[in-house]
């Protein structure tokens, strides 16, 4: 856990290259660990290599990754995916994501982004509108929280019909 802390670390501090080398020799010693896979994906996430980082995040919640860590790694598989131009799968994933941790509202924006993609566009504006509400301490937005919380369920509604 040491040599991911310092990963992490590095990684925090720009250090891109020399994190992901101590994950790569890491994951020569743990080549299924969970965690050790999940951040060699992540390594190769924050370098732009999404292409590199999607199976070992698929590797990483396949080798039971769990709690805060799997979270993460869903929004990153879904996030990936979506850069990639599945947003459809991307949709999913994060869909699941959502389902599994309701409390964490970062699923939800990057669910929303998906859907976007996905050509969902009245889906991710009704997500961010309802986490806008629920998050927000902005006095002059709350004082509109009531005609935006109608816009969450009716978007599309005009006088037109």
């Amino acid at each position: 856990m040491a040599i991911i802390e310092e990963a992490r670390s590095l990684r925090r501090n720009d250090d891109l290259e020399a994190s992901q080398a101590l994950l790569l020799e890491l994951m020569e010693k743990y080549p299924d660990h969970p965690l050790v896979l999940f951040e060699v994906g992540g390594s190769y996430d924050v370098l732009g290599e999404e292409e590199m980082a999607v199976p070992y995040y698929r590797q990483a919640i396949a080798a039971g990754l769990e709690g805060d860590d799997l979270q993460e790694c869903l929004i990153c598989l879904g996030s990936s995916l979506r850069v990639l131009g599945d947003a459809e799968e991307a949709v999913s994933i994060l869909e699941q994501a959502v389902e599994e941790y309701p409390e964490r509202n970062s699923t939800r924006v990057f669910l929303a982004l998906a859907q976007y993609s996905n050509g969902e566009a009245a889906q991710a504006v009704s997500i961010l509108l309802s986490l806008l509400l629920k998050t927000t301490a902005d006095e002059d937005i709350l004082s509109y929280a009531d005609a935006l919380d109608y816009y969450v369920d009716n978007l599309d509604e005009t006088l037109d019909g």
